[in-house]
């Protein structure tokens, strides 16, 4: 009964019903630890903003969202950080934008191999299949968020590295970026490009395997 049920709801997901799920439940986690990261390094407005949760209300952003549902890349709400709690800046800064990228892919390739039909582990097909998709979306997002264009994991990277004449520069031509990486997005050129990323260690896998 239970196999049927399953069978039965994840079976009859349409694409963008199932892009919708994996991007709540990506995006929703992704700001979790980043929120995480900084306030375990000693910055407190994450948990003063309410963001240390994985309750999806707090991290949706309706524009990022919606153009998650429609090409596979959005965002989230920002998680605001401040560097001034971390004992050292410049690595604070570093590791509150690192940590969740690196979680992201390394969850993501989990799922993807140990859900892949005939792999590790034995589950319903349908059920499989969607755990497979979001490990895809996991490890996608992942890499997606190494871009350094702001709201994404990349630009705080970036300004962890940046000397403090850079930063001024940079953030001027912040509007700029977005509307790039937007446009981007749409022409489904970051798509095809983290797409193939992501499958280069997926053939190394199987060619070695």
């Amino acid at each position: 009964m239970f196999n049927e049920l399953i069978s039965l709801y994840f079976g009859s997901l349409h694409p963008f019903i199932k892009r919708a799920v994996c991007g709540i439940i990506v995006i929703t986690v992704h700001g979790f630890l980043t929120a995480l990261v900084s306030s375990r390094l000693g910055d407190d407005v994450p948990k003063r903003q309410g963001m240390v949760t994985l309750n999806p209300k707090k991290h949706f952003e309706p524009l990022g969202f919606i153009i998650y549902v429609l090409f596979g890349y959005g965002w989230g709400q920002p998680v605001r950080t401040s560097s001034f709690g971390y004992k050292n800046k410049k690595s604070g800064c570093v590791l509150t934008a690192l940590l969740p990228i690196l979680a992201d892919i390394a969850l993501g390739y989990l799922l993807f191999f140990v859900f892949d039909p005939g792999n590790f582990v034995r589950t319903n097909v349908y059920l499989s299949g969607f755990l497979k998709s979001l490990g895809y979306h996991f490890a996608c997002y992942g890499i997606y968020n190494i871009i350094p264009v702001y709201p994404l994991n990349g630009q705080k990277l970036l300004l962890g590295f940046l000397p403090a004449n850079k930063i001024m520069k940079y953030n001027e031509s912040e509007k700029i970026l977005q509307l790039i990486l937007v446009f981007l997005i749409f022409m489904s050129i970051i798509p095809r490009v983290v797409s193939k990323i992501f499958y280069l260690p997926v053939f190394a896998f199987v060619v070695t395997g």
